[in-house]
């Protein structure tokens, strides 16, 4: 008997529904789309426990005729395609017929539907898949289908599902991309019996903005329209002072279809080019209309990613409106009485660059020079007699030779050292050591008959060597008391001169982890600051609630937060170390971050000491006293804690006296 076998119907369902079907979000974006494709412009979501036992959506669509619903439920079977011609030309957001079969599979679901011109509406029940009720029923026109208990008959995938709160904010955010994607529809999103969101439905897509993030941050929008040939681009990006710590808040939207992008989101970030800091990532909602055969929205399970035909010119469309509505906003450009008042910045003089010797004509090449270095002779041992009890004077010369260097395992000395003092009064004194227990004199290297001095060179008999104790380490503050504060670079760098090397130490990253370890240390949490006058912070619904979920980090890190409706949140009292002006940026920060679900709780609040630190520290640009500069640089140095910055960046940057040498070819 054969081993392969045709799976049975209901089997194939479940395994299909591995695909469409993740969690309860992609439940709601498909029948969203359904309700869409039937022509829908009104529609209510509605879920309970994030979507895992309770969802409803019901639309004012054209419905499904009786005959027409129970095949709905049929894989494959759809009303937006009849052949393989119609794959090349997609206008519907629905077309491969398997969503409510693979829905139906994996829970149980009741259907409400009705045309305008039925008296009557029909009602399925279905479980698993399989038809267990059907009637004629009282309804509105429209369809309305609920399902509950999603992955009943699958428990496996229940493992899978995050808690409530984070299904549920799933489910919201794909609602908030469909009102996005069509401004025209009215929705309502309704959780555990709470409204959460609702749309106008007035075709603009500011509105919806508007009711999913507030004013505050509506205000910080530029306004899109343009295109090339036959891509359109419409929708709105954020100035770059209002930038984002993570890429969340791109959205795009092709042919009224929410899609992930690189290549859109590529070339939004292109047009930012030079006016974010690193890590910083700009916030756009855009809609790309084009041609239905010029995109293949048939390459992702869940519709989630499009291929363009013409990928060159969708990029370059994006990226020329997206630069426009900058530079028309004056970002970019500088006006000219802004510029007045600035001081002028000196230019840089040319530097020619330096090739590297080997590329150089060989005519060029440096040759290779004697390089003495004295440096040694601070550690030459205590021990050994002065140098003139083992010399060897010659007259008529006005130089004298003394050893210096470093020791050898055997004794020798490696290098010859040669000091010239033009006050012997004519004597010369040549010495090095051949062995390790004598040291002998030889004539200088000018004498005629090298052989008559050899002969006439004395001998003298060291005594035993002593063993070298090696030489102890500078402590961290010794380094640090031995540094020469030279001065301060763009008024962001502090340049020192070490032993031996140079240093750059970059201000705000130092002061950052300075911050940082003093927050870190303080175990039951900072100290608060209470405002005199409460601020105000304007978030998304869902950003407000993940923090308000967390009202207990907030607390161990400064912050006193309560709800002030809709999407604000008021502050009573802040950090220690931070300003007022920046709870925003740090409150918006943390909120993306918990709705990221990537984190726990340590990681949370490590990350919330970290912006706190990065926007108390000081600022790159700012000018710091000789006094205040040096004392800084000497804590710096000295603590060896305060090597790189909360987020990685190095704080010091060295230089060796030979690195630089090397780079004016003083040295190979």
């Amino acid at each position: 008997m054969g081993k392969i076998s045709v799976l049975a119907p209901q089997v194939a369902n479940m395994i299909a529904a591995g695909e469409v079907v993740e969690r309860p979000a992609s439940v709601v974006k498909e029948l969203l789309e359904n309700a869409l494709d039937a022509g829908a412009d009104a529609v209510t979501v509605e879920i309970r426990q994030g979507g895992i036992t309770y969802i409803r959506v019901t639309d004012n669509g054209g419905g499904m005729e009786p005959e027409d619903a129970p095949a709905a439920f049929l894989r494959h079977a759809t009303s937006k395609i009849k052949g393989e011609r119609d794959l090349e030309s997609i206008h519907t957001l629905g077309f491969r017929g398997e969503a409510l079969a693979a829905i139906a599979s994996v829970s149980r679901v009741d259907l409400f539907t009705k045309t305008r011109s039925a008296p009557l509406g029909l009602h399925l029940a279905l479980e698993g898949g399989e038809i267990i009720e059907q009637e004629e029923t009282g309804c509105p026109d429209g369809t309305t289908i609920v399902i509950k208990d999603l992955f009943f008959n699958t428990p496996a995938r229940m493992k899978f599902l995050k808690k409530d709160s984070t299904e549920a904010s799933y489910v919201e955010q794909t609602a908030e991309q469909v009102a996005l994607a069509h401004p025209g529809l009215t929705l309502k999103f309704i959780k555990d019996g709470k409204e959460g969101l609702y749309t106008p439905g007035d075709g603009s897509m500011m509105s919806v903005l508007y009711a999913i993030y507030g004013g505050s941050f509506t205000k910080e929008l530029l306004t899109l329209r343009g295109g090339a040939r036959e891509t359109e681009v419409m929708g709105f990006v954020t100035k770059p002072t209002f930038s984002r710590a993570n890429r969340s808040m791109q959205q795009f939207f092709v042919n009224g279809r929410p899609v992930r992008s690189r290549l859109l989101g590529a070339a939004v970030e292109q047009a930012y080019q030079g006016h974010l800091t690193s890590g910083r990532f700009p916030a756009c909602f855009l809609s790309l209309k084009v041609p239905a055969g010029a995109v293949d929205v048939n390459v992702h399970p869940a519709k989630l990613e499009v291929k363009f035909a013409r990928e060159r010119e969708v990029f370059s469309a994006i990226y020329q409106v997206v630069r426009g509505a900058l530079e028309g906003d004056g970002v970019l450009l500088q006006a000219p009485e802004e510029q007045e008042e600035e001081p002028p910045v000196p230019k840089r003089p040319y530097r020619p660059s330096l090739k590297p010797l080997f590329q150089q004509p060989q005519e060029e090449r440096e040759q290779p020079q004697l390089r003495m270095d004295h440096s040694h002779a601070a550690i030459r041992p205590s021990y050994a007699p002065p140098a003139r009890e083992y010399e060897r004077e010659e007259k008529g010369s006005g130089r004298s030779f003394a050893p210096e260097g470093n020791q050898g395992e055997s004794g020798g000395w490696k290098s010859r050292s040669f000091t010239l003092d033009p006050e012997e009064n004519g004597a010369r004194k040549i010495l090095f050591r051949d062995g390790p227990d004598e040291v002998r004199g030889v004539a200088a290297p000018g004498m005629k008959d090298a052989q008559a001095a050899r002969s006439r060179e004395a001998e003298t008999v060291l005594p035993p060597a002593l063993p070298v104790e090696p030489e102890k380490p500078l402590s961290y503050l010794e380094k640090a008391n031995a540094i020469r504060v030279v001065g301060e670079v763009f008024s962001t760098y502090i340049l020192v001169e070490g032993e031996g090397e140079m240093m750059l130490i970059d201000k705000h990253a130092a002061h950052e982890r300075m911050i940082y370890n003093r927050l870190e240390r303080t175990s039951e949490g900072t100290s608060p600051q209470v405002l005199l006058a409460p601020e105000t912070v304007n978030l998304s619904r869902r950003e407000k609630e993940a923090l308000l979920g967390e009202k207990e980090l907030l607390e161990k890190a400064g912050f006193e937060v309560e709800d002030f409706g809709d999407g604000a949140v008021i502050l009573r009292q802040v950090p220690m170390y931070l300003e007022k002006e920046d709870a925003g940026f740090v409150l918006s920060d943390l909120a993306e971050k918990i709705l990221s679900h990537r984190k726990d709780r340590t990681q949370l609040y490590e990350g919330l000491l970290e912006s706190i630190a990065c926007k108390a520290a000081v600022k790159a640009g700012t000018f710091t006293d000789d006094k205040e500069r040096e004392d800084f640089a000497k804590k710096v140095i000295g603590d060896p804690a305060i090597r790189s910055c909360p987020h990685g960046r190095p704080v010091i940057v060295h230089l060796t006296k030979r690195e630089i040498e090397k780079m004016f070819k003083r040295v190979l």
